[in-house]
């Protein structure tokens, strides 16, 4: 009878030890899945961030090629930070 008893448990712990160890297979396979997926939006986005750059950096270079001299030293004047002779008042 005692033996009997320890079968039946044996046989339990392997059941409980399957399920358990088919729930850890399960959870790694979906993050395993979800580090993947969020791998292939990263791309997706850096590489939409990269295009935007380079539009954004080709029409600088032809609003520059495209601009006459005085809208250049103007848009100069107000990027560069040049002293300015002291004004004598």
């Amino acid at each position: 009878m005692i033996p009997h008893l320890f079968a039946g448990i044996g046989r339990r712990i392997a059941l409980w030890a399957a399920l358990g160890a088919a729930i850890l297979v399960a959870v790694r396979a979906l993050i395993r899945h979800g580090r993947h997926q969020a791998k292939a939006e990263l791309a997706i986005r850096q590489a939409d961030a990269r295009i935007r750059a380079m539009n954004t950096a080709r029409e600088t270079r032809n609003d520059v090629q495209d601009a006459d001299r005085a809208d250049l030293d103007r848009r100069a004047e107000r990027w560069m930070r040049d002293a300015r002779p002291p004004s004598s008042k």
